[in-house]
């Protein structure tokens, strides 16, 4: 890459409410891929307490995960398509600051190193983590297969998620969605027609207080009590659990129409 195309990366970088070394060290985390902090403060040109404090601010931003091997902590810079759809989410006039990324988004991708492509798995922690994770959802090219706690979903990203099915049906991404039966997963059933999903209700023991979704080559799973959450990618992964969700599925049938029914008759009564 050439120095001049370096240096509007780095503005455009900055252009979305990054310092000049937040900017440098996402662009050097996406050229090498996961490392230790010693390798990315010396790719840097940084010391290695400077290196780690701005590894933690864009931890903090959602802009880096870390994942540790064998005890030692290693840093991935999330991938470009994540950041440009926290902006699109954001309200106070970020207009020209997603016209920037998104004109540098084909290059930023081109530097990725090729070891995002092999399978991985992504920590991601607190809510600006569950959040990339839901947004990453977005660019699934095939039905969504879902298990969740609709409650506690909604309890951490209250003002988030009418905004997401809208987004979501508007793309044409269907849902198949299994939920312990409540007041809240039932008046939510009732959308599924105009909210381009079919939603499943299991009996509220089963409550699992996590939230699973399976699509492309990816099983993402979040802790929502813990607050985090991992996005795993692999091939033969989620291959596996598709068709354990499918297996699954048909067998929530029965459960769903007992389930249905009476619910239906509580909210008559009520």
């Amino acid at each position: 890459m050439q120095f001049e195309e370096t240096i509007q990366l780095l503005q455009n970088l900055r252009g979305i409410g990054l310092s000049a070394s937040e900017a440098n060290v996402y662009l050097v985390l996406l050229t090498l891929g996961t490392n230790p902090v010693s390798t990315v403060a010396k790719k840097a040109d940084l010391n290695r307490s400077s290196c780690y404090d701005v590894l933690k601010r864009l931890m903090k931003k959602g802009f880096v995960t870390q994942i540790r091997k064998r005890n030692i902590s290693y840093f991935a810079a999330v991938e470009p398509k994540i950041m440009l759809h926290q902006l699109n989410n954001k309200k106070d006039n970020l207009e020209q600051k997603i016209e920037n990324l998104g004109r540098s988004l084909k290059e930023l991708e081109t530097i990725q190193c090729e070891h995002a492509q092999k399978p991985s798995v992504v920590f991601f922690e607190g809510k600006a983590g569950i959040l990339n994770i839901m947004e990453d959802t977005l660019t699934s090219s095939e039905p969504l297969r879902a298990y969740a706690s609709l409650k506690e979903l909604t309890e951490i990203l209250p003002n988030y998620f009418p905004k997401y099915y809208k987004r979501r049906t508007k793309k044409g991404i269907f849902v198949k969605a299994i939920y312990p039966t409540s007041k809240e997963t039932y008046r939510h059933k009732l959308r599924d027609t105009e909210e381009h999903r079919e939603s499943r209700l299991i009996p509220p023991e089963f409550d699992f207080h996590l939230d699973i979704l399976i699509y492309d080559n990816k099983v993402a799973i979040t802790s929502l009590k813990e607050k985090f959450g991992l996005l795993i990618k692999s091939e033969s992964l989620a291959k596996a659990q598709k068709k354990i969700f499918d297996i699954i599925w048909a067998g929530t049938k029965q459960y769903d129409e007992v389930m249905t029914n009476m619910m239906e008759k509580k909210c008559a009564l009520a």
